[in-house]
């Protein structure tokens, strides 16, 4: 018998346990959200009480599609984990060194720093989410309801601000990265 058989049974044992806690939080996450925005409407005195399975059972529909859609795709998005995600963080700052400088002589380092310009590159879409949160502030921003919705929308368009403009520096090396001539071994 060889060492290879009991280890790699023990990853599957393992993979199945993360993925049932997986399922479990999911579900737990989504009864707590309808739970709470049940409570919600409750507290507003919106819903009355023989009306309160109905309002639970429309409560758990969002929640539970989000729920199904993050459990599908963050498979997907596992799989595609960008190449220096199980990286040392000194190798990882050193890419970064290297799609700022714009070139290396490590041939390897140029390899790994290629995979995460074109990675980069991929997820030029969450520019346009950005854009789309900046825009989601602007009316709560000239809305004279309360002053503390117009300070809540100011600092969330900094902080969509701020993400899309280090995700734009981060676009703008990858670019200038790949536009560069490869290392030669």
């Amino acid at each position: 018998m060889t060492t290879e058989g009991p280890v790699a049974a023990d990853e599957q044992v393992t993979q199945g346990r993360q993925r049932r806690s997986t399922y479990g939080v999911a579900a737990l996450v989504v009864v707590a959200t309808a739970v709470l925005g049940t409570a919600a409407f409750v507290g507003r005195g919106t819903v009355k009480s023989d009306q309160l399975l109905g309002w639970f059972g429309l409560m758990l529909i969002p929640p539970l599609v989000g729920a199904v859609v993050a459990l599908v795709f963050g498979r997907r998005l596992i799989r595609r984990m960008p190449p220096t995600a199980g990286a040392d963080p000194a190798t990882k700052r050193r890419i970064g060194q290297v799609l700022r400088d714009g070139s290396t002589d490590d041939p390897r380092l140029d390899a790994l720093a290629r995979k995460e310009a074109r990675s980069r590159l991929g997820q030029r879409w969450l520019l346009w989410l950005f854009a789309a949160g900046v825009l989601g502030q602007l009316p709560p921003l000239v809305s004279p309801v309360r002053p503390f919705t117009r300070v809540l929308a100011v600092l969330l368009i900094l902080l969509w601000g701020g993400s899309a403009w280090y995700r734009w520096r981060g676009l703008r090396e990858a670019r200038r990265y790949l536009a560069g001539p490869p290392s030669q071994p």
